[in-house]
């Protein structure tokens, strides 16, 4: 299932209160012999319907149960209705879904039937989202309370022409507990992150006279060995502490261990297995003096961190190299488009919560890890069934494969789930998806309890192998894909490096070549939401991290989708610029991410970064001769740089068909399943897809020579220098 059909389907889910999800056993949710109490059901979310007139320089187009906005001027709004008189002391938060792939959009509120500035509100943004996202915006917060009641609000979507966004599902509702919760907390939440943050930067760019220098881990042995230096000569309350991920380097209060020093030479082994149960392998060990003031003691770092990094596998399993550059994702993996287009490599979604639970069932089998029971649902029909299924297919058609975990939102609020375990406790309801939770040990462990199951069986031959596990999903896009709440981006890259840093250690405890991935898409130093980060920043900020605490042989998994992902003339895009200061990072300037993994600093033991494009397609707005020829035109002007760029070792191209879900993008490389002419009809972007990298490509690519202004394809490539 490709990613954004997957949202589309969650969203529907949520509506349905997960009925297509595996559910926890009842015991899981509410404990035996506890009467839960009646509870008044609330007053009703009240539906607001946007006016099919009064609208301003926009087309409002109802459409399949959705709503699409496209902006002709500077003054694009419309207003909603309610279905009933609002109390705006109780119902103030304006809830709706958007589907916007163009640019993070300002809005404009008017609360009531009063237009003036004492019932206004402009502080809030639409995101840019490649997915049906939930946006939720607090009305209360004008100079002056609307007329009480009131029954409609008017909406500006930005102040320019030429933008098409998808509404759905307006209402206005009463705040949940959480929202509450985190209105409550937020200002010591705000203040705890900067600090935090601040220690990070610090820590980051601190050069320490001690170090460790190497930790090795061998699965023959079970034995964890730590090396290094103490470069100070007063040995007195020094010694070599043992720092579990869900703790804070940064102000550290308990390490898991403390081994006194009695020399300046570090040189310990320890069983992976700690006496408490929790797993070593995860542990990062440092240098560090235990000093007590007034009653507390507290630990200083003289040395920074360093985890594992090197392990002697269960099994040296060869690399995976895929026969071609070609692979696809979201095409079913039996069918027989995948032999015709020559595909080579493939992704796939792996949905965390799907995998382990807390209590034994039908179709579940015990699963031990940090001195816990977890039990594996892995009966018939089981997601993890159905991974058995993908990478057993995988296996005989000897394609690499490339999973993508997901962690979805703990929407249901449950505490004894494995979600709200696992799930980050600061995770926001708008969002699709959660960052793990490393601020707890419990969270820590319940996701790497799952990793290991993953990397354990699909860490060898049978059923197949995964090579490479991508962390997550557009982290630029951290407040809806990766959500963590509102954080910096030293504290947010903190977390996901820890992800990634769990993942590749688990995964090369069975297979040396396994390797983690850190998903972006084409956004590099722009911002044009203040709740997103940079791509660049966040891997100059990972590149830090490695540094610092021991470098992993982790790559790139980018989306580079044209800058307007609704224009397939991606040839255009004028803010993809040659320069590692460009804008966006799109199929136009694919050259940049090519230099920058072989800069030296970026580099792994001296060789380049590996690159993966795991999620991109070209958009056909209609499937006129024209436009669909604009779309195949594209996929040859990408192809021509994807084949010359040094350090890419796949090209997965997403998707294989059409698919309503999708917001109005017709992204496949075949027609919709439904369209009234031709069901799943081959677009002409399929027949040049299966050329790429064939014998066949020059003349099947021809043609679009014209469209795209080359004489050459060797036009297409950029070979000049890259810099700032």
């Amino acid at each position: 299932m490709n990613m954004k059909t997957f949202i589309v389907m969650l969203t529907v889910m949520l509506s349905l209160s997960d009925c297509n999800r595996k559910k926890e056993k009842a015991e899981d949710i509410t404990p035996p012999d506890v009467l839960t109490p009646v509870v008044p059901s609330p007053v009703k979310d009240i539906i607001l319907t946007p006016r099919q007139k009064d609208y301003n320089h926009m087309t409002l187009i109802y459409d399949r149960y959705e709503w699409e906005v496209s902006t002709t001027a500077h003054d694009p709004y419309l207003f909603v209705d309610a279905d009933v008189p609002v109390n705006v002391k109780t119902h103030y938060i304006l809830s709706f879904e958007s589907f916007n792939t163009t640019e993070s959009l300002p809005l404009l509120f008017y609360v009531g039937a009063q237009l003036n500035s004492s019932h206004l509100i402009e502080t809030y943004t639409l995101p840019r989202t490649e997915g049906w996202t939930t946006n939720a915006y607090d009305i209360s917060a004008t100079l002056e309370p609307p007329a009480d009641p009131f029954t409609s609000i008017r909406i500006r979507f930005g102040n320019t022409a030429g933008k098409t966004i998808r509404l759905r599902n307006f209402i206005l509702r009463e705040p949940t507990d959480r929202e509450r919760e985190e209105a409550e907390h937020r200002e010591d939440r705000i203040r705890q992150d900067e600090a935090l943050s601040a220690r990070l930067q610090a820590y980051l760019n601190k050069s320490f006279t001690s170090s460790v220098t190497s930790v090795r881990a061998s699965f023959a042995t079970g034995q964890i060995t730590i090396e290094g230096t103490y470069a100070g000569v007063d040995l007195n309350n020094v010694g070599l502490a043992e720092i579990p991920m869900w703790k804070d380097a940064t102000d550290l209060d308990a390490p898991a261990s403390f081994t006194p020093l009695h020399s300046p030479s570090v040189n310990f082994s320890f069983g992976r297995t700690a006496e408490d149960g929790h797993d070593r392998l995860l542990s990062g060990w440092a240098i560090a003096r235990q000093n007590t003031s007034d009653g507390q003691t507290r630990y200083e770092l003289l040395s920074a961190v360093h985890y594992v990094d090197d392990i002697t596998p269960r099994a040296n399993l060869p690399q995976k190299i895929p026969a071609s550059l070609k692979g696809i994702g979201g095409c079913p993996m039996d069918h027989a488009d995948m032999d015709e287009l020559g595909i080579a490599s493939v992704t796939f979604n792996i949905i965390l919560d799907a995998i382990l639970y807390k209590d034994p069932g039908q179709g579940r089998t015990p699963y031990n890890y940090a001195g816990k029971t977890w039990y594996a649902a892995v009966g018939a029909g089981s997601h993890v069934n159905n991974i058995d299924n993908d990478v057993r297919i995988a296996r005989e058609k000897g394609w690499m494969t490339s999973a993508i975990l997901l962690i979805p939102v703990n929407r249901q609020g449950s505490k004894y789930s494995w979600l709200a375990q696992a799930a980050h406790p600061e995770t926001e309801m708008s969002a699709a998806f959660s960052m793990p939770n490393f601020t707890a040990r419990e969270g820590a462990e319940a996701y790497a309890a799952t990793i290991s199951f993953l990397a354990e069986r699909y860490g060898k031959d049978d059923p197949g192998r995964i090579h490479h596990w991508i962390i997550h999903n557009e982290i630029q896009a951290g407040f809806y894909w990766t959500n963590a709440g509102r954080k910096t981006v030293e504290t947010y890259m903190n977390l996901y490096q820890k992800s990634m840093r769990t993942v590749q250690l688990l995964a090369r405890w069975y297979d040396p070549n396994a390797k983690a991935l850190i998903s972006l898409d084409h956004g590099w130093n722009n911002q044009d939401d203040p709740r997103s980060y940079r791509g660049k920043e966040l891997l100059d900020i990972l590149v830090k991290f490695s540094r610092q605490e021991g470098d992993f042989e982790w790559g790139v998994a980018f989306h580079p989708y044209a800058q307007d992902i609704n224009n397939p003339r991606t040839w255009q895009d004028h803010q993809a610029s040659y320069s590692f200061n460009t804008p966006y990072l799109t199929f136009k300037n694919l050259e940049v991410l090519d230099a920058w993994v072989e800069q030296a600093e970026v580099r792994y033991k001296g060789s380049p970064r590996e690159i993966q494009f795991t999620e991109q397609g070209l958009n056909s707005p209609d499937y006129s001769e024209q436009t669909l020829k604009e779309q195949a035109a594209g996929m040859a002007y990408v192809w021509a740089k994807v084949e010359r760029l040094r350090n890419v070792t796949a090209f997965q191209y997403h998707l294989w068909a059409d698919a309503h879900e999708e917001g109005g993008l017709k992204l496949g490389l075949r027609k919709y399943g439904n369209d009234a002419g031709d069901p799943h009809g081959k677009k002409p972007i399929w027949y040049l897809y299966q050329a790429c990298g064939t014998s066949e490509w020059e003349t099947v690519a021809a043609p679009y020579k014209s469209v795209v202004g080359v004489a050459n394809w060797s036009e297409a490539y950029y070979s000049g220098i890259i810099n700032n």
